[in-house]
C-alpha cells in the first residue's frame, strides 16, 4: 500500500504528498531541521519523527527542498 498517493485505502488527509504540501507551504525561505519539526508538530500532532524524515523525503525526491548543512531551503520553481 502506497502512503504518498491517496487511494481507497488511504485518506487524501493522510497522505505524504498532503503533508509534504503543507509543510513546504509552512516552511521559511531557509529554515532549520529543529523549526521544521516543530511546525510539523504543530500541524501533525500526532505523528511521529519518522513521518517527519518521510516527509523530508519527498520534498528533496521532488526538488522542493534542499539540504544546505544544517539549514533546509526551499528552491525556487519557475513558472515555465
Amino acid at each position: 500500500m502506497s502512503l504518498l498517493l491517496p487511494n481507497r485505502y488511504l485518506k487524501t488527509s493522510s497522505s505524504l504528498a498532503v503533508h509534504a504540501a503543507e509543510l513546504w507551504r509552512a516552511l521559511e525561505p531557509k529554515s532549520s531541521v529543529a523549526s521544521a519539526w516543530a511546525k510539523y508538530k504543530a500541524i501533525y500532532p500526532d505523528l511521529p519523527f519518522e513521518r517527519f524524515v518521510l516527509t523530508l523525503d519527498v520534498l528533496v525526491a521532488l526538488k522542493l527542498l534542499q539540504f544546505d548543512g544544517d539549514f533546509l531551503n526551499k528552491e525556487a520553481r519557475d513558472a515555465a
